[in-house]
């Protein structure tokens, strides 16, 4: 690059250039220096921005989706999509994971393991503590959609796999990114790794509580530790209770009320209770050809097809009706396909919940495995006054859904009481995880699982 002061002694020494070429170096000066001030600044600015993205990639240790194309991720037990996703380590189970890419193009979809504390948290150890095997795969099996009016990419894998196994029990989650770059993050799923050890016997009832029996659920349960030398149970014991896999209201941290050699007694009267809410509500949209219970219109249009739901009603005030559902779970089906998981479309639902003015102080969401157990913006109703109704507009695929609405008022936070109501003689799915801090391998092992209904456990 040439400096002003060349410029200067080039000008002083005309005899020996023409003025031609004197121009020439003085603009090209000028030149690379406004080229030098742009790339500088043009650096800056992808700095801010890749700093930014970083920041939007950050992993929280949940259920979590980073790309807005990524849909329909699904972890479950081998076997069945309603299997929750927890295998007994070394044994020949599997966990698997389904997800779609509206991408459409293939992608390479990357895939890794981190082991975590009983709270989700990142644990001490290291891949080599927990892994054997790679210390990360590709994702090779994927298809492309069929015959569908939004064309997707289907990946799922299965693990353990010949490349990757666990050696240790716990928490851990599941990373998947594309393209080989880690901060291009996809995904993150949780799953756990149990060592059967510990024993659990369960009872769910009525709230002992007198002014709650009526709606709530009361968990109360004793864990035989069996062989497990355990030198402080109330330190090095953690207890997780979740009502129909719901992290969002997992009971955590509490104590056993009594101890007798081995053997942990969990007996409260309202510590360990759960709103029993109601059964969830259903839509069934396995099929694109007729109109099932709860559909009334299916459409096609410009940008794909459109299902829109009969309004729902607010259930507080009803009488509790038992219906069989699937405890807000949903089912990826297709009633007119042969592979539901690449031959199924996507379809924009519409649900509509009937108010008769905008409610204040609070807003309403949408809720169940469908939102992946989240209250989420994206999935926050809008009031249309001229319908005088909540509403929304929600892309999913084909299959048959349970879900129900939550008001989260900024007082309260998200509750079922003003849209569901609770019942204390309602179904609902509970697990009970038992987890031992054990001080020798720096690791929280998941010891004991125990999944059981309110209606027999």
């Amino acid at each position: 690059m040439i400096t002003t002061a060349q410029c200067r002694r080039v000008f002083s020494n005309t005899k020996y250039y023409s003025l031609l070429y004197i121009s020439i170096l003085c603009f090209s000066s000028l030149f690379f220096t406004l080229s030098g001030f742009a790339q500088k600044t043009k650096k800056n600015t992808r700095t801010e921005k890749e700093i930014e993205y970083f920041d939007e990639k950050h992993i929280d240790y949940t259920n979590k989706v980073y790309d807005p194309y990524i849909q329909t991720v699904i972890m479950h037990s081998f076997g069945s999509e309603l299997d929750l996703p927890i295998i007994t380590l070394n044994t020949i189970e599997k966990v698997m994971l389904r997800f779609d890419d509206l991408n459409a193009d293939m992608r390479e979809m990357t895939y890794t393991f981190e082991h975590c504390t009983f709270d989700w948290k990142k644990s001490d150890l290291l891949p080599m503590d927990y892994l054997q095997g790679f210390n990360e795969d590709i994702i090779e099996s994927y298809e492309f959609s069929f015959n569908t009016t939004l064309s997707y990419t289907h990946y799922q894998i299965a693990f353990p796999n010949r490349n990757i196994s666990f050696s240790r029990s716990g928490n851990y989650i599941i990373k998947v990114y594309a393209d080989g770059d880690k901060e291009n993050l996809m995904l993150t799923a949780r799953f756990m790794v149990v060592e059967p050890l510990a024993s659990i016997d369960p009872l769910v009832r009525a709230s002992s509580v007198v002014e709650d029996r009526d709606y709530r659920q009361e968990v109360d349960l004793s864990v035989n530790l069996g062989s497990i030398q355990v030198l402080n149970p109330y330190s090095d014991i953690e207890l997780v209770i979740m009502q129909n896999f719901r992290w969002d209201n997992a009971k955590r941290g509490v104590k056993p009320s009594f101890i007798k050699d081995n053997k942990l007694m969990y007996d409260y009267q309202g510590e360990l209770t759960f709103d029993g809410i109601n059964e969830f509500r259903f839509f069934d949209a396995k099929s694109l050809r007729y109109r099932s219970e709860r559909v009334l219109e299916v459409s096609l249009q410009d940008d794909g097809y459109h299902m829109i739901l009969a309004p729902d009603i607010r259930r507080s005030h009803l009488t509790y009706v038992f219906q069989n559902d699937l405890n807000g779970k949903f089912l990826i089906k297709n009633d007119d396909m042969l592979n539901p998981h690449i031959e199924s479309d996507y379809i924009k639902v519409h649900f509509t919940m009937p108010v008769d003015a905008l409610l204040g102080y609070g807003n309403m969401f949408l809720f169940g495995q469908l939102t992946q157990w989240k209250v989420d913006k994206e999935f926050r109703m809008v009031y249309n006054e001229e319908a005088s109704a909540y509403e929304l507009e929600l892309l999913l695929k084909q299959g048959y859904y349970n879900y129900m609405y939550l008001w989260e008022s900024k007082t309260d936070g998200p509750i079922s009481d003003f849209t569901e109501g609770n019942h204390s003689r309602t179904e609902n799915e509970y697990v009970v995880l038992v987890y031992f801090k054990d001080r020798s391998s720096f690791a929280d092992r998941l010891i004991g699982f125990k999944r059981f209904s309110s209606f027999n456990n």
